[in-house]
């Protein structure tokens, strides 16, 4: 149940909100202490969601036919870009058996990995849970007290307004 908001949706939604929920007077100044927060906690969050990198897994990593199809490949690639001092003193033939040697190898070692990564005595429980959004802010902001330059409910509202934003992406 992992929920993913995609980042150029974010920062659209973090400048929409600068222009829609702060005011300024006539001279284009902030009409307000809380206008100047509100966009200074907005431009923040923009600014640190900048800094993240995304990475598109499945662009990582080339896609096989099969898992031993990607088993072997990997192998092939190893047993020829192995660095050895020794391979280059070996004939031809031998460096031929050399090649295939390391291949077997890596195939047996990949596969003892595969066995072991679809046994389920070692699978890890990736259930998320279920949380009280209100109680948890609650609980994160008690032992802070008052912020003298941003407002709770400002905290508040960012927090709940993602996480909807989030549970809107994944279409619940």
């Amino acid at each position: 149940m992992t929920q993913y908001i995609d980042k150029s949706d974010l920062i659209a939604e973090i400048e929409r909100r600068k222009e829609e929920e702060v005011s300024y007077d006539e001279n284009g100044e902030f009409a307000s202490w809380a206008d100047q927060n509100h966009y200074s906690t907005l431009e923040s969050i923009k600014n640190f969601i900048d800094t993240l990198e995304v990475i598109d897994p499945y662009k990582m990593w080339v896609q096989y036919a099969s898992i031993e199809a990607g088993i072997k490949a990997y192998a092939e690639d190893y047993s020829f870009n192995i660095e050895s001092e020794l391979f280059n003193q070996l004939t031809e033939e031998q460096q031929i058996l050399w090649r295939k040697e390391i291949e077997q190898a890596c195939i047996s070692g990949n596969y003892a990995g595969y066995q072991l990564a679809k046994d389920s005595r070692y699978k890890k429980s990736f259930e998320v849970k279920e949380v009280d959004l209100n109680e948890e802010i609650e609980s994160y902001f008690k032992g802070f007290g008052k912020f003298p330059s941003v407002g709770i409910d400002d905290c508040i509202d960012i927090a709940k307004h993602f996480f909807e934003l989030g549970l809107a992406q994944k279409g619940e």
